[in-house]
């Protein structure tokens, strides 16, 4: 608790001093671990981006790159979950009270988004053709399972569409602050 010191407009003591404890302006408790830099964020997310980029692309890659791929986005997903986590929680738990209508918006797609991936995931591995035989779990894959992650993997690439775009200004700005790269090694001048 800090002691706050309130003026007083006689005597000889200038103030008086309360127990009151202020408003804490960060309603999340605090934490020992130092934010992740915005450059780490932002590395990171390009490269769940080209994993994503390369899952959707079954007929280039072949099913069984697909799949595998598919088991390697997860991990990637669960770092960009934690990275973001702060953000998270802080806006989840004000999201019935007083927010901006794009931060409601992007909170409201963000838990869609978590959905559709988990969703996709699941029916994925349920209508997998190759991955899960080759860790030894016999399945036969089910026409349903294939239909719907069909259908849910398209939604999901307009969602991650719309995501990428309510970004925009956030990767412009990161994108700015790379340090241009020449042949020469030397900064430019």
């Amino acid at each position: 608790m800090r002691w706050r010191r309130f003026p007083l407009p006689w005597g000889r003591r200038k103030s008086l001093s309360f127990g009151i404890k202020p408003p804490d302006s960060n309603p999340l408790p605090p934490t020992l671990a130092k934010p992740v830099p915005d450059a780490f964020k932002f590395r990171w997310d390009v490269l769940l981006f080209l994993v994503f980029f390369l899952t959707t692309v079954p007929n280039a890659t072949g099913v069984p790159l697909h799949e595998w791929t598919g088991l390697a986005i997860i991990p990637v997903l669960l770092v960009h979950l934690l990275l973001n986590w702060t953000w998270i929680i802080r806006f989840s738990r004000q999201f019935f009270g007083r927010l901006p209508g794009e931060i409601r918006f992007n909170h409201l797609l963000d838990t869609l988004l978590f959905v559709g991936i988990a969703l996709v995931m699941f029916s994925g591995l349920l209508a997998s053709q190759s991955a899960l035989r080759t860790l030894g779990i016999p399945l036969v894959p089910d026409p349903f399972w294939r239909h719907l992650h069909e259908i849910w993997s398209n939604v999901l690439i307009v969602m991650i569409g719309v995501h990428v775009a309510m970004h925009a200004r956030w990767i412009i700005a990161r994108l700015r602050r790379l340090p241009a790269s020449n042949s020469s090694g030397k900064e430019p001048s």
